[in-house]
């Protein structure tokens, strides 16, 4: 009798078990939620501003964070040399632009999808000068003295045709001694291709000054420059842009990695980094 019994008891303890593993692969662990699919997975090449270098690191990591299953990598340059190589025929799925300018010869083009570009943040120009400011440079009047190096973007890069519109803003004023743009330009001893390459020059004790954002002044370690601002009078506010590549195989992450940029923590770090916001500008 006893024997009955225990084959019994071991045939119910088999059955509930067999139930209870039957109703956990139908509904789950109590308390457990399965994932989401919400489709923001995968890789995404973001063409980047070089003048957002500092910044996109931290911009990277905080997306990718939110949104696991994501990799964001960047490919860092001036705008004009980022919109070349996106029209020779280089992937991206992302723009993010320095130049208004070149953002809107690419959605006139069709390589950008029109809809998706918004502005972003801005930005105004500075001039930095070494640590120790060893030319005595007080103000831009002063950038005529004669031995004195100046470095600037090229024409091309965004923040060289910023800068000329500063120094013909400036060349009008009433205040500006005449033959002031003329003596500044015979002092430009490098034109540098991208933004960081004039902070670099200046970082290093290269020049004595350059004209560069006023982000890469903030961005900047410590000590290591010194600031003589702009009148805003006198000065060009850069508008950032971006927007999804029209051939973009990820429009999906693309256009929420945008969303992030947009958004509160988005702007948070780029305030961090010096940008200003648009709604502030």
């Amino acid at each position: 009798m006893l024997k009955i019994m225990n084959k019994n008891t071991c045939l119910l303890v088999l059955i509930i078990l067999a139930a209870t593993l039957f109703i956990a692969g139908c509904t789950g662990v109590q308390g457990e939620e399965k994932p989401v699919d919400t489709g923001i997975q995968g890789e995404i090449i973001v063409y980047t501003a070089a003048s957002l270098t500092g910044v996109s690191k931290d911009l990277g990591s905080a997306f990718e964070s939110m949104y696991p299953g994501t990799k964001i990598t960047f490919n860092l340059a001036g705008t004009q040399t980022l919109k070349n190589q996106i029209e020779m025929g280089a992937y991206a799925d992302v723009f993010m632009s320095a130049s208004t300018r070149y953002t809107n010869e690419m959605m006139d083009d069709g390589y950008l999808v029109n809809d998706t570009v918004k502005k972003f943040t801005s930005n105004y120009i500075v001039i930095i000068v070494p640590s120790g400011n060893p030319g005595n440079i007080q103000s831009h009047t002063d950038l005529t003295r004669p031995g004195l190096k100046i470095a600037m973007g090229t024409e091309e890069v965004p923040v060289g045709i910023n800068t000329r519109i500063v120094i013909d803003k400036q060349s009008a004023s009433p205040d500006t001694p005449d033959g002031w743009k003329d003596a500044v330009y015979q002092n430009v001893v490098t034109y540098e291709t991208t933004e960081p390459g004039v902070v670099t020059k200046v970082s290093l004790g290269e020049v004595d000054a350059g004209f560069v954002y006023e982000s890469s002044f903030s961005a900047a370690k410590t000590g290591s420059l010194e600031l003589i601002p702009i009148p805003e009078e006198y000065n060009a506010l850069q508008i950032y842009t971006l927007g999804i590549l029209t051939d973009s195989t990820n429009k999906k992450t693309g256009e929420t990695f945008i969303e992030f940029i947009l958004s509160d923590d988005g702007q948070k770090i780029l305030k961090e980094y010096g940008f200003s916001s648009i709604s502030s500008t």
